[in-house]
């Protein structure tokens, strides 16, 4: 059998153009996946970081609120979640985040240590002075910055 090299130039030809297009393809799809996962990953962190310093948030502002009202210190379910949350902030979060969660229970520390006062007059104090420095403040706007990190890797 004979085969004409004129057909074997623009045959090899095509099957070069065929075997690049397949590879770009494949790896276009490899890095596609990738660049998927990685997202993925993110939004995970994102939202687990999230939902740890919403629950601390919750936990502390009830402690708060119990501190202001309330005579001395008790070391009950709820002051344990807060420094259960804090001890799980330590194994992702930077050390300002972890800095600025310490600052409120150390703020919520504090107020339990003054005479407790009654709701009502706690709710006059707040709405005719101006009232102590909300705890709450440098600890979100560190988380805020913090998030706003994690997802500008994504970038």
């Amino acid at each position: 059998m004979h085969i004409d090299t004129a057909y074997l130039t623009p045959a090899y030809g095509l099957l070069g153009a065929a075997m690049i297009a397949g590879s770009a393809s494949f790896l276009a799809a490899i890095y596609s996946q990738r660049t998927q996962a990685r997202l993925q990953r993110v939004a995970n962190e994102i939202n687990r970081r999230d939902t740890v310093y919403a629950d601390f948030l919750v936990s502390a502002s009830k402690l708060l609120l119990m501190a202001y009202t309330h005579d001395g210190v008790v070391l009950g379910g709820d002051e344990q979640h807060l420094v259960g949350l804090v001890n799980r902030m330590r194994l992702f979060a930077s050390p300002e985040v972890i800095a600025a969660a310490e600052a409120v229970v150390r703020a919520i520390l504090e107020i339990a240590l003054q005479p407790g006062v009654e709701l009502r007059q706690l709710a006059i104090q707040a709405l005719n002075e101006n009232p102590e420095p909300d705890p709450f403040r440098k600890f979100s706007l560190v988380c805020r910055a913090d998030l706003e990190h994690v997802h500008r890797t994504v970038k």
